[in-house]
């Protein structure tokens, strides 16, 4: 089977982790109606004109100077968009890019008078969590909305949406979701809800089409950076895995898992001699397949294939029925010439996982190709 992250942690400093995270949460909170103060002049009206003359209504979160973000859908018809913000009109605005997929469409003004929104994190999101919605639902203009974090769903498109409670409904579409810090986590989409259930998109994908970086809760005790850590993996934010773990292991230096699980992210950010150390600093302590694996992949991308072949074997020992493995080694076996070994490997791949038979049926057949050259 394929390998997954560890994310183990002593069952103590974990609820530790849980309840003091919790705790700062709770510390920082700010009431609906300061959060509502707080976005006021950040959350607008999208009015969207056809070549008919027909007016399509959605909200609006200005992301950055002149710059604001709806959903796709409330302006996709539009040969004319404007802007409202109470009694202030805002004319000639323009489309600057969009993802016609995940929904997303950014505006442009030249109008600086809004006030960008505080950009938080959606890789942090706990189920629970308390949340707020601020649009224009029904043509009434900036109100606000109270529910929870309820899970997450990926659409028939296969794009991820945060699922929860605060409702959406006609003219809230693009509207602000936002933590009880006032910090925008996420855009509404009307038309997108099962029963009390609403859907909004995740910020991280927003601000990665504009290159914003997410913002992570801080915190001073470095069991949670363990816990934040393991979430920004989780959502293939690795740039900011790395840093987590890396936090939590000046205090906890001699945590085997924390330093496999920045190896894997140091591992997708191509950071390979790194990621080398740390499943080295795993494998000093225990003798996982899953370590060898990894870094056998490290070295086999720094074209280091005997280092990789000898880890990809190392794993073997362990996990002799794992596709995956076997898979990879034969690779590794080709690159170093050895043809009749890396046939073998991929026959035993494509045993245990059929799936693999197109690709490597192939695969084999150059390598049997180059074994009859050889003779």
């Amino acid at each position: 089977m394929p390998y997954k992250i560890l994310y183990i942690l002593p069952l103590l400093l974990f609820l530790n982790g849980i309840y003091l995270l919790s705790q700062q949460y709770s510390n920082e909170e700010l009431t609906p109606d300061r959060i509502f103060e707080k976005v006021d002049n950040s959350v607008v009206v999208v009015l969207a004109y056809d070549n008919l003359g027909n007016i399509f209504q959605g909200s609006g979160v200005v992301i950055a100077d002149g710059i604001i973000v709806t959903n796709h859908h409330v302006c996709k018809d539009a040969n004319r968009i404007d802007i409202r913000h109470y009694s202030k009109e805002i004319k000639n605005v323009t489309v600057y890019k969009f993802d016609a997929v995940k929904d997303i469409m950014f505006l442009k003004t030249d109008d600086m008078t809004l006030t960008p929104v505080t950009p938080g994190s959606s890789s942090n999101l706990r189920s629970g969590q308390r949340i707020y919605a601020v649009g224009s639902p029904e043509g009434y203009e900036n109100s606000i909305s109270e529910g929870i974090v309820s899970g997450s769903r990926t659409d028939e498109n296969n794009v991820k949406l945060i699922q929860m409670t605060c409702p959406i409904t006609d003219g809230s579409s693009g509207g602000a979701v936002l933590n009880s810090k006032g910090e925008l986590i996420g855009l509404s989409v009307s038309g997108q809800h099962e029963g009390a259930l609403y859907f909004a998109i995740p910020v991280n994908d927003i601000l990665a089409m504009i290159n914003i970086e997410p913002k992570y809760t801080e915190t001073s005790d470095p069991v949670n950076y363990y816990e934040i850590g393991t979430i920004a993996n989780e959502n293939k934010n690795y740039q900011d895995a790395e840093v987590y773990f890396s936090k939590y292991l000046e205090k906890f230096s001699g945590d085997a898992n924390a330093y496999y699980n920045r190896g894997y992210a140091r591992f997708k950010l191509k950071e390979y001699k790194k990621a080398i150390s740390d499943f080295s600093a795993v494998l000093e302590k225990s003798q996982t397949s899953e370590s060898f694996f990894y870094r056998g992949n490290c070295y086999y991308s720094l074209k280091d294939y005997e280092n990789a072949l000898t880890d990809y074997t190392k794993a073997l020992e362990q996990e002799p029925d794992n596709y995956d493995i076997y898979y990879n080694r034969g690779y590794a076996n080709f690159r170093l010439k050895k043809y009749s070994d890396a046939v073998s490997d991929w026959q035993k791949a494509v045993q245990l996982n059929p799936g693999y038979a197109e690709e490597l049926d192939i695969k084999i057949k150059i390598a049997e190709d180059e074994l009859k050259t050889k003779k």
